[in-house]
């Protein structure tokens, strides 16, 4: 987890909130020199006044600043676990792949941990993706002839980066998906990659 960032986004945040309490302040100077001069309410009425009105409106305001403060914190918090999340995810499949060709199968069945360690088969919203992945690692690990399986299992994990990519740009610009619409993605991203691989078979043969 990259903290360094994550203390950079709240240090900003801070910073917009100070931004506000300056604009308020200014706002009730300017509102005050209007009602003694213009309205003819004495100082200390006017002072009142202000004081009533800037501290319900920074109130309302600083409660909902730090609402909003608090959630786009925690998106780009989630955010920065899943690009690290994808790298990792990335070139532990490089590394499979390249030891796969190689055919060095001590090494293989290493990597191949590695990589399940970083999937949940268990996840049933997730099933596809997940289980998918390590019945083709398996099947990698242990096949002779080990091409086929490996281009296979290398277009499924294009998708799924693909899928993770598109993710993590809804939710940077809308907000924590909801788990309806993370099961709609998943479905409708994993009937691409079937679709593309029956297409993909057709024109091999």
């Amino acid at each position: 987890m990259d903290w360094i960032k994550i203390n950079n986004i709240r240090r900003k945040e801070r910073g917009n909130i100070l931004i506000v309490i300056a604009i308020l302040s200014l706002l009730g100077i300017g509102i005050e020199i209007f009602l003694t001069e213009k309205v003819g309410i004495g100082q200390v009425g006017a002072t009142l006044i202000i004081g009533i009105v800037a501290a319900f409106a920074s109130t309302k305001n600083n409660s909902t600043t730090i609402k909003q403060s608090s959630k786009n914190t925690f998106i780009n918090t989630i955010t920065i676990a899943r690009k690290e999340y994808m790298a990792e995810l990335r070139k532990a499949v490089e590394e499979f792949c390249v030891t796969a060709e190689r055919n060095d199968n001590d090494k293989l069945k290493e990597l191949s941990y590695k990589l399940k360690l970083l999937m949940n088969p268990a996840d049933k919203d997730n099933e596809h993706w997940d289980r998918k992945a390590i019945e083709m690692i398996d099947k990698i690990v242990q096949a002779e002839n080990k091409t086929e399986d490996i281009d296979r299992f290398i277009t499924l994990m294009q998708s799924w980066l693909a899928l993770e990519w598109y993710g993590m740009r809804e939710e940077a610009k809308k907000g924590i998906m909801s788990k309806e619409d993370k099961k709609t993605l998943l479905d409708t991203e994993y009937s691409k990659y079937t679709e593309w691989m029956k297409e993909k078979d057709n024109g091999q043969e």
